[in-house]
């Protein structure tokens, strides 16, 4: 992967395809391998995608000091910056989605379209989850499959989630392998709620590092 460097460390990322560039923006945890294959292959005919990894997971690297969206945002705009993508198009999912909105309401002028995945807008007005779903999602008992089970029948029905487990078990397995309790905090240790939670900071050598989840401009929690 190419790298950029900024003034704590660098961001990774890769350029695949043709067309119009469209900045792909990873969830909570996730590196820019993540992406499905035959996903990142079919957006890949029509654009050229510029896949990163946010600061302190995958191959990028700060200083370990907290963050939150709006640096995640002045990271990616400094991306689009160096390497000239003018208006891009920004895909944005789960966590990445909250990075695009920022991206899009603070500076519009960079952003030609907007998609949102499996995202929200955040704000006062916003379903949050329970804070028994929440404990649920950051689960880290038994083994990586039996965590990817547990996890896919909370988020889909039933017959659709064995049907997903089936196919893609492995795939959510392997990444949950990658977390351990030190990466993903318990619900039960955030001091009566998500809302007053402050920026965390994975360990040092953390492969899948957390990312905070800002509410614009707001409070941080977690999203997988």
């Amino acid at each position: 992967m190419a790298t950029i460097s900024f003034d704590s460390g660098r961001i990774a990322y890769r350029r695949i395809g043709q067309g119009r560039p469209l900045l792909v923006l990873n969830g909570f945890a996730a590196t820019s391998g993540d992406w499905d294959a035959a996903f990142i292959d079919r957006l890949a005919c029509v654009s050229e995608l510029v896949l990163l990894d946010n600061r302190g997971i995958g191959a990028s690297t700060d200083d370990g000091a907290p963050f939150d969206i709006k640096k995640l945002t002045e990271d990616v705009l400094q991306l689009i910056d160096t390497l000239d993508l003018g208006g891009a198009n920004v895909l944005g999912w789960s966590m990445g989605g909250f990075i695009a909105q920022t991206l899009a309401l603070d500076h519009p002028n960079r952003v030609h379209k907007l998609i949102l995945l499996s995202t929200d807008s955040g704000g006062a007005d916003a379903d949050l989850a329970s804070p028994a779903v929440r404990a649920q999602l950051t689960d880290m008992s038994g083994t990586p499959r039996e965590q990817a089970r547990s996890l896919l029948s909370l988020l889909f029905p039933a017959d659709v989630a064995e049907s997903i487990y089936r196919e893609f078990g492995d795939i959510v397995a392997t990444a949950r392998a990658h977390l351990t309790p030190e990466i993903v905090p318990s619900a039960e240790s955030r001091d009566g709620g998500l809302a007053s939670q402050r920026c965390w900071r994975p360990p040092p050598g953390a492969t899948r590092a957390d990312a905070c989840r800002h509410r614009h401009r707001g409070h941080c929690d977690s999203s997988l």
